[in-house]
């Protein structure tokens, strides 16, 4: 686990949604890890809204699952996600700036649980929880030969 304050550079998946800085219609998302936690800060636009003026929860979740997949990788671990809950806390503001953090709650045998917290304007306004499970080097190769 790292425990000095780093930011991830550069990103390692280009076209990913979440993180990759070419994918002109994702999150682009700039993570730091430090202190086992590890935290991303976004702030949402206009086409990110469902209601008008609200995020669309889809962008909240992926926000989640973004941090939460990330902090295995980033920890050096490759997992898949197996599953992801969702606890969506209070409406967030487009415009308004989202910090997005993640910590690994447990780790039993190929399970590992990740937890997440999304706050804006000096509140929580998500949550998430994860199990993600330890890739052996086989399962890696037929996930990247396919």
């Amino acid at each position: 686990m790292i425990h000095r304050k780093q930011r991830v550079e550069p990103r390692p998946h280009p076209n990913c949604f979440g993180c990759g800085d070419e994918n002109p219609h994702g999150l682009q998302l700039e993570m730091t890890i430090e202190g086992g936690e590890l935290s991303a800060d976004f702030t949402p636009a206009p086409h990110h809204q469902g209601w008008p003026g609200i995020v669309h929860g889809g962008i909240i979740s992926a926000l989640l699952y973004e941090v939460m997949e990330n902090w295995t990788y980033l920890n050096g671990i490759v997992t898949m996600m197996r599953s992801m809950n969702t606890r969506l806390i209070a409406p967030t503001k487009v415009g308004r700036p989202i910090r997005a953090t993640s910590w690994q709650e447990s780790h039993e045998g190929r399970e590992i649980y990740v937890v997440a917290r999304l706050e804006s304007d000096g509140k929580t306004v998500a949550e998430g929880s994860a199990c993600l499970v330890v890739l052996n080097e086989r399962r890696r190769r037929l996930i990247t030969e396919n």
